[in-house]
């Protein structure tokens, strides 16, 4: 699918299109690793400027790049213009449209004294700045309640976005860039696989074909010892006694909104157990349109667009075995010109986001038919059992105690 297959619109829908003026285009959305904050996003479009095209993209004005299915890729709103006039009147002049996306919007809207964040769910507090409350112009942040409890702030001063990102620290979820921001609550995250599987040369209408591939290890990045400081509460460190015998002592601390010293603790517990090895891959996995399916591509792009983030990826060690792990996308590179497109996306391990697995349609079930939550009661004094029996061990590991 070349570039003439991608489309660019403008303004709210109906957009207004501009594809036969683009030249090539690139841009980032998302963030690298999981540890990262979120900086916000940005793309360039370059387009032909012979005949003063550019006067139609004000500062401001949206907009969408998206596939030849309507798939958004990518979309944002116009922050400046970088012109390229060539000497003398003549030739091809040109114009670079520089965006940013919504997240990156964020961080340009300071609070002062800000009494708007009461303590409740992490995302139901980051959408206190919602324009609804504030009056703001802003992008909207939406998603279902979060998983984790973040305290109130009696006075807030600082960027909505860094409030985001604490939110987004205490949650351990996702901010996901569109017209509006989606906060996407841990549970959320690696509870439905794409319907597009990346694979190292099979070409098919439900499978990508990967032209470059790089695995890291977390090598100096791993942690087994973690400080988790929230603003409200004490601090809580937890340690990966494990880890710390293997490998040594690797720290590190992280800010968040906690609204108590348990929860505060039982992030600690969860991250350094669960970043304890350094030989952990993260992956930057590099494809294209040009030699595969535009069903495959666009559907990739639909599935992303639905919130829609763990990925099937097959990679191969020369002289080893084909493995295939399951990932979480962190975020992609795009560029494109009339060649056609690439895309390069950063991939997490699912197990930093496998916040439950006894239970699942992914990970496992236990007992082979899953736990019916509202089960009929048990008779705990049934003739013939013996509930308080002196025999019984009663320091066995126990579910829910």
């Amino acid at each position: 699918m070349p570039i003439n297959a991608i489309q660019f619109g403008y303004g709210v829908g109906p957009f207004t299109d501009f594809t036969n003026i683009v030249l090539s285009f690139n841009g980032f959305t998302g963030r690298q690793n999981y540890n990262d904050n979120y900086a916000g996003g940005s793309f360039n479009i370059t387009i032909k400027n012979d005949s003063n095209q550019i006067a139609n993209f004000p500062r401001g004005l949206q907009i969408v790049i998206f596939t030849e299915e309507s798939s958004e890729i990518v979309s944002g709103v116009v922050s400046n213009i970088d012109f390229n006039d060539y000497p003398g009147d003549t030739g091809l002049s040109t114009a670079t449209i520089r965006c940013v996306d919504s997240i990156s919007q964020l961080g340009k809207f300071q609070l002062k004294d800000f009494t708007g964040y009461i303590e409740t769910d992490t995302i139901s507090q980051a959408e206190k700045t919602n324009p609804t409350f504030t009056g703001f112009a802003i992008p909207k942040i939406q998603g279902t309640p979060g998983k984790s409890i973040a305290s109130a702030a009696a006075s807030y001063t600082g960027t909505i976005l860094n409030r985001l990102n604490l939110l987004v620290q205490t949650e351990k979820g996702l901010l996901f860039a569109g017209g509006l921001i989606d906060f996407v609550n841990r549970n959320q995250i690696s509870n439905v696989p794409m319907s597009v599987t990346m694979t190292r040369d099979t070409v098919s209408s439900t499978s990508l074909a990967y032209r470059d591939f790089k695995r890291v290890e977390a090598g100096s990045n791993f942690y087994n010892q973690v400080t988790v400081q929230p603003q409200t509460v004490a601090e809580q460190q937890a340690d990966n006694v494990a880890s710390q015998t293997a490998y040594g002592v690797s720290g590190y601390a992280i800010s968040t909104v906690d609204s108590t010293t348990t929860q505060a603790l039982g992030l600690a517990y969860w991250l350094a157990n669960m970043q304890g090895d350094p030989t952990t891959f993260r992956y930057e996995v590099t494809f294209s349109d040009v030699g595969n399916t535009a069903d495959a591509f666009n559907d990739f792009f639909d599935d992303y667009q639905s919130k829609i983030l763990m990925l099937s990826l097959e990679w191969q060690a020369q002289g080893q075995p084909t493995r295939v792990v399951n990932t979480i996308i962190e975020g992609y590179n795009y560029s494109g010109n009339p060649s056609g497109t690439v895309v390069t996306l950063y991939l997490s391990p699912v197990e930093y986001y496998q916040y439950f697995v006894l239970n699942d349609d992914i990970y496992g079930r236990l007992g082979g038919d899953g736990i019916v939550y509202n089960q009929g009661d048990i008779d705990y004094n049934q003739a013939g059992w013996i509930y308080n029996d002196v025999t019984a061990d009663d320091t066995a590991s126990r579910l829910g105690w």
